[in-house]
């Protein structure tokens, strides 16, 4: 590694722990609704399909199957998804919001959309598309990279 590169990705690296522990303040803070982080995501991976099956969502997070199942059961017992059986593969759950699951995600949606809003209002309309694209593109080859199990960093 060069040491330019050595010194951006030094940089990079701050820059990136700085912005998880904003985003991490502003989710506990104001934007779950009340459920954890990790609950919040998978209400949210529900809503953008309609109906999920557990083990679809596992995949999705990127989390093993136990946990999620943990998971889900909170929401099932706080009344915000529904889990049922199809009788075609009984060895699989479908996962579905109900009317306070919907409630829930529309408030997380809108808090988090105002906060990104203001966040953004800083960049022009070509700098929001730019960060957005590179953004990602970045995240795109993180997930690449996580679904490579022998993934070993480069030297």
């Amino acid at each position: 590694m060069k040491k330019t590169e050595d010194k951006a990705i030094k940089k990079f690296r701050e820059i990136l722990r700085r912005f998880e522990r904003e985003i991490f303040v502003q989710t506990n803070e104001c934007c779950c609704n009340g459920v954890t982080l990790a609950q919040c995501h998978a209400l949210l991976e529900i809503e953008s399909k309609n109906k999920e099956s557990v083990t679809e969502l596992a995949k999705t997070l990127g989390l093993d199957k136990s946990t999620v199942s943990r998971t889900i059961d909170g929401l099932v017992n706080m009344g915000l998804v529904d889990r049922s059986i199809p009788m075609e593969n009984r060895r699989t759950s479908i996962l579905k919001l109900t009317e306070s699951g919907i409630n829930v995600c529309n408030s997380i949606n809108c808090n988090n959309d105002k906060y990104i809003h203001d966040t953004l209002s800083i960049l022009t309309e070509a700098e929001k598309e730019e960060l957005i694209s590179l953004f990602e593109k970045v995240t795109n080859q993180m997930i690449k990279l996580r679904s490579l199990c022998s993934f070993t960093p480069k030297e």
